[in-house]
């Protein structure tokens, strides 16, 4: 009998809704920024693999600076003549120094981009250290050791805020333990870096830490295609409930409240 193919109009309604509902997900999340984000690509790098390129260029980074910056003071007090007066009042001032450092790179990051304003302090911080290994006067190489500290440090909180966009939630306790194994590398790299300055001196290990962290610096280079210049383009990029996914799940369920309310309203009225 033609009941027996034919689907009764209400079950026919119910399941073309179903169809339709499924399709505005579908096309909401292909839409997303979300899902933009994931398709991005520089080469043969992804968005996944951010935290990879983060973890690695911050490996680098710590090898360099291990071989520089505990020998900062010896420098200025071997070659320079400071006394310990002059080395604390140098340390107070550096400090101050980052901080204002971090407000202006965060400042940046807005028009420029988060990726775009660390790589570009961080370069900076690699000329500063060039500049260290060849300037004379003792003024002009305070003035360059101030700025060095400060480019350099000023990209932490960028970095951290762009490996949590692209960290789940769940993955975030194995790369923080990720970053404090790569502050271990301090140590082992402050070996060679005396080694170095004993072998030469101090304004060679400069220079070769310069050259150490040109190449954290093309390590660092995929991330500013893979990371969009806007930060709210990047929430929930991670797909752990992040903003993009509150916003979906807002989106679908705005037409369910909707006919609930509607069969309430329809009930109470009868």
């Amino acid at each position: 009998p033609p009941c027996l193919f034919s689907q009764d109009p209400p079950a026919a309604a119910a399941e073309a809704e179903d169809a339709a509902e499924g399709a505005e997900a579908q096309g909401l999340s292909s839409s997303s920024p979300g899902g933009a984000l994931r398709a991005r690509r520089c080469g043969p790098f992804q968005a996944s693999h951010v935290p990879f390129l983060l973890a690695f260029a911050d490996f680098v980074t710590c090898i360099g600076a291990g071989m520089t910056v505990k020998f900062f003071n010896l420098f200025f007090i071997q070659d320079k003549g400071f006394s310990p007066t002059d080395i604390c009042w140098l340390q107070t001032a550096y400090p101050l120094v980052i901080a204002v450092f971090m407000k202006l790179t965060q400042g940046l990051s807005k028009p420029f981009g988060r990726a775009q304003a660390s790589c570009s302090f961080f370069s900076a911080n690699v000329v500063c250290l060039v500049l260290l290994s060849q300037v004379q006067p003792t003024w002009l190489l305070l003035v360059v050791f101030l700025l060095r500290g400060g480019f350099a440090n000023s990209t932490s909180p960028i970095d951290r805020s762009i490996l949590m966009d692209f960290t789940p939630s769940s993955q975030r306790g194995r790369w923080n333990a990720v970053q404090s194994f790569t502050s271990m590398t301090w140590s082992g790299s402050a070996f060679f870096g005396g080694l170095l300055a004993d072998s030469h001196d101090y304004r060679f290990t400069f220079l070769i830490t310069a050259l150490v962290y040109g190449i954290a610096c093309v390590a660092y280079s995929p991330l500013l295609f893979l990371v969009p210049r806007r930060e709210a383009e990047a929430a929930g990029v991670a797909g752990d409930g992040g903003v993009e996914s509150c916003e979906h799940r807002s989106a679908r369920e705005v037409p369910l409240m909707e006919r609930a309310a509607a069969a309430q309203a329809s009930t109470v009225s009868a």
